[in-house]
């Protein structure tokens, strides 16, 4: 019989070490488990145990930071109904503000201030103006009553999303543009696709609206009712955004994903038409125009084929959506030919009425606004209800009602900084590739403010940061491409070089 000292070996002391740390640890985990169950904060803490590591592993990679926060905020759903954080005392912070934050941060952390190009600096400057100017509407709102204060809140957090821009700028201006780039076409392709879903089918279309309150869905005009909608979900505007800088990647990168970004502008395009927005529909041609013209005689000739076979297919697949999503395209896009139609129409009327209201609260109130979200004399017809208007269909009434003539200038001081630092470096771009891509992301900008003079776009969080995107995509194209004594530019590694400009457009990047 072994004595027992021969038994308690010491490989069997840690063993019954290790399992009596572990039950301990198991009794400690069940009574803290029971203690969390009846406290008030018990849920707080576990949610908090469990997001934390999953925020500190977002903060350090910007890639998937911003596309979280596109994927989230730019999406079928729209701001209201994202998940609230549940913090004690159940603070008016949803997911998307607390990506917004780890996304900015993170930036800060690992881009000191010294290092920062001057213009995401004099970028930086006009957000920081626009925040101060409409603070002080802000301040004067939120003191007026708990509603007040609650919708002046929510209209001053929006602005601060147009700060994505800075992340953009300062961590994809290197190498991680490229796959930046590809990320935002499939994201912007999925948004289409399931608006295309919900233009072909009822079912798809009531479960959409039914994620996201902003969403609108009405009849096709000229078209029996039921017979088709047209579907603008809070995503559109990032779609929007992408249309034109997915054209010029499908025309000059010749890669291994240049056939499925074809697919994804076809989608794109397809999602733009049956939305029937004839704003963006001029703003499209106006942006693809000033592409053209900015990026040279070679894509002149590109993009004028490209965009004709695009339009080819794009009109094939609309059509398979119904005869009535099909005229409804045609009738809204005539009618842009057609100022007489235009003139008539019942949105024009809208605006008008709008305007009669706007404008003498701007005149009464030219500094600083009758406050955001509130009431400035319109009013919403709907059927025999009438409800407060708080909004004007030009975003640039819009600030100055809200906020004043000040904010309003100052928020156009965030564009015209980026294209004017586009416009400076195109000269630089001796790489046909860069010069396409700054000229694209131009005509992007530029589109998007047309859309803006008769739209209520950038006006929540989803289209706020779709604007803030293409300005930071911007800021990262020009940063791309630095000015030296000989007149060129570093070569990006995802890019030939050595491009003549009498060889082809196409750029063969086999493997990235």
């Amino acid at each position: 019989m072994p004595s027992s000292r021969a038994i308690w070996t010491p490989g069997r002391w840690r063993s019954v070490v290790l399992f009596c740390v572990f039950a301990i640890a198991g009794l400690a985990a069940v009574a803290i488990g029971g203690w969390l169950a009846s406290s008030r904060y018990g849920t707080h803490v576990v949610e908090i145990c469990v997001s934390v590591p999953i925020l500190i592993a977002i903060v350090k990679r910007p890639l998937i930071n911003v596309m979280l926060l596109l994927a989230v905020v730019a999406s079928v759903f729209s701001y209201g109904s994202l998940p609230r954080i549940g913090l004690p005392g159940n603070p008016p912070i949803n997911v998307a503000d607390v990506l917004l934050v780890a996304s900015i941060g993170g930036t800060v952390l690992r881009r000191p201030w010294r290092s920062w190009p001057p213009v995401v600096k004099r970028y930086f400057y006009a957000l920081l103006l626009v925040l101060l100017l409409a603070g002080v509407a802000t301040f004067k709102t939120a003191v007026l009553g708990p509603e007040e204060a609650r919708n002046a809140l929510y209209a001053y957090r929006n602005l601060l999303y147009l700060a994505v821009a800075l992340t953009i700028a300062l961590e994809f201006s290197g190498d991680r543009w490229r796959a930046l780039l590809n990320a935002n076409i499939f994201y912007a392709a999925v948004v289409s696709a399931l608006s295309i879903a919900a233009v072909g089918s009822t079912g798809v279309e009531h479960f959409l609206s039914g994620l996201s309150a902003h969403s609108i869905t009405t009849s096709v005009e000229g078209a029996s009712p039921g017979s088709a909608t047209r579907v603008r979900l809070p995503g559109l505007y990032f779609v929007y955004s992408m249309c034109i800088i997915t054209l010029v990647s499908v025309l000059l990168l010749k890669d291994r994903w240049r056939f499925l970004r074809g697919i994804a502008l076809v989608l794109i395009v397809a999602a733009i038409a049956a939305s029937l927005n004839r704003n963006m529909y001029a703003g499209a041609v106006i942006g693809l125009g000033i592409t053209a013209l900015l990026g040279g005689t070679q894509l002149r000739y590109m993009v004028g084929l490209g965009t004709l076979a695009v339009l080819c297919v794009t009109l094939v697949v609309v059509a398979s959506l119904g005869p009535a999503v099909d005229s409804g395209v045609g009738s809204r896009a005539s009618t842009l030919l057609a100022p007489s139609h235009l003139i008539e129409s019942g949105s024009l009327q809208d605006r008008a009425y709008e305007y009669s209201k706007a404008l003498p609260a701007i005149s009464a109130h030219p500094w600083f606004g009758v406050g955001p979200r509130q009431f400035y004399g319109a009013y919403l017809l709907q059927g025999e209800q009438r409800t407060v208007r708080f909004f004007v269909q030009n975003l640039y009434v819009d600030f100055a009602t809200d906020y004043g003539i000040p904010t309003a200038l100052a928020f156009l001081l965030l564009p015209l900084i980026c294209l004017l630092f586009g416009a400076t470096r195109l000269r630089y771009a001796t790489n046909p590739f860069d010069r396409a891509i700054i000229a694209a992301a131009m005509g992007t900008l530029v589109a998007m403010l047309v859309s803006c003079l008769v739209g209520t776009f950038v006006q929540d969080p989803e289209s706020t940061v779709a604007f803030g995107a293409a300005c930071g995509f911007l800021l990262a194209a020009g940063i791309r491409v630095h000015p030296d004594r000989t007149g060129s530019e570093p070569r990006d590694p995802s890019s030939t070089a050595g491009i003549g400009s009498r060889q082809a457009m196409a750029i063969d990047d086999p493997g990235r």
